[in-house]
């Protein structure tokens, strides 16, 4: 690999723009206009049976924008492994030599626009008794991220995934 890392990230296009990034948008207004219902509620007093539903509707519209934003991770593989970005301001570093494989976990049709969702396995040590981890190979594989088939060289990413997590494996056989 190059010493650049390499960005795998979603195009800018219309179904990008609009199922997620659009409609987190547009949860957030709903949200604010929820709870702003619920204040003129609770400060005037004609409904107060309304104060609660849309407060917590407010709240979970909220939720569900937050939601929206963490289902567009950016990915950079590099020598050192992959980094993964999906809230926003923090990384998450996964090494290549905690890297098992990916795995189709589903594929969507909807009227023609087929959409397949990968989900990214790391290596978990298993904790014995007092925290200790008793061998290197008492180890499992544990979900690291998931990410959509619409990812900018998904096939690429995936066959780097692919090569790096067989080599992973090839080594534990040996151990």
């Amino acid at each position: 690999m190059s010493h650049q890392p390499a960005r795998f990230g979603y195009p800018f296009t219309a179904t990008t723009v609009l199922a997620r990034k659009l409609v987190p948008f547009l949860l957030f207004t709903l949200g604010i206009g929820l709870l702003l219902r619920a204040g003129r509620e609770y400060y005037f007093w004609t409904h107060p049976w309304m104060v609660l539903p849309a407060g917590m509707l407010g709240v979970l519209c909220w939720l569900a924008a937050v939601y929206f934003f963490t289902l567009l991770p950016t990915v950079y593989a590099d020598e050192e492994g992959l980094r993964v970005r999906r809230w926003g301001l923090f990384w998450r570093r996964i090494p290549w030599h905690s890297v098992v494989g990916v795995h189709k976990t589903a594929r969507v049709d909807l009227l023609g626009w087929v959409e397949s969702f990968y989900t990214v396995f790391r290596w978990r040590a298993l904790t014995g008794r007092r925290g200790r981890v008793r061998r290197a190979w008492h180890r499992r594989p544990v979900r690291a991220f998931r990410f959509s088939g619409h990812i900018r060289d998904c096939e690429r990413l995936l066959a780097l995934i692919e090569q790096h997590g067989t080599a992973n494996n090839r080594h534990e056989d040996k151990v």
